[in-house]
């Protein structure tokens, strides 16, 4: 009799140990809601500000200001328009300053192998030491790219490149009576990307 009464007691003890245990354990187990705060921290935003792009005073030349590194050529001398818009990558949203326009396709000269890093990063060295900063580089999703006013893709078709399914790479030069953009995206016959240039009017 006493040997059943002590098993039922250590049994009672156990079955009360283990409870105690369970609920020590789920009061040190975090809340759904507090899972879910570490795993998915607040999104970051990187919206183009451009009051954020610093000032440049360097001496610039002659618009289209750019220097070609040597071995690169621009295909064909396109007209430059005094005055119209075109569409910009900020990184989220397109940009559509308006003002003199440059654009045109460029390949390597006969006898150079084309290379489009080479390139892409001998025209981002020459952009920065007039002051140029990169505010974006990326594919832009085709839907947004195919956004843009179709008249304008096609008066500026070889500037644009392949836009929406290749990179496409943006710098500002920032003056202060006046903006300076760049953009560059390669075309698809892996040879020759496309750019244009467009500087908004001097402000008095």
């Amino acid at each position: 009799m006493k040997t059943r009464i002590f098993l039922a007691g250590l049994v009672t003890a156990f079955i009360i140990a283990a409870c105690n245990e369970n609920k020590r354990n789920a009061s040190e187990v975090p809340s759904g809601d507090t899972v879910k705060t570490t795993l998915d921290p607040a999104p970051k935003t990187n919206k183009f500000n451009l009051e954020n792009v610093p000032v440049s005073d360097k001496e610039l030349g002659s618009f289209p200001y750019i220097v070609l590194p040597q071995g690169y050529a621009n295909v064909s001398q396109n007209p430059i328009s005094d005055m119209d818009k075109a569409y910009f990558w900020s990184g989220d949203h397109f940009e559509q300053p308006e003002g003199k326009v440059f654009f045109s396709r460029v390949k390597a000269e006969e006898g150079k192998v084309f290379s489009e890093s080479e390139l892409l990063k001998s025209l981002g060295e020459s952009i920065a030491s007039l002051g140029g900063v990169k505010i974006s580089e990326g594919k832009i999703p085709a839907d947004i790219a195919d956004g843009i006013d179709e008249g304008n893709k096609v008066k500026y078709v070889s500037g644009y490149g392949f836009i929406g399914y290749a990179v496409t790479t943006t710098y500002l030069i920032r003056r202060s009576d006046r903006n300076i953009w760049i953009q560059m995206t390669p075309t698809d016959d892996g040879a020759s990307i496309g750019w244009m240039i467009l500087e908004t009017k001097p402000q008095n």
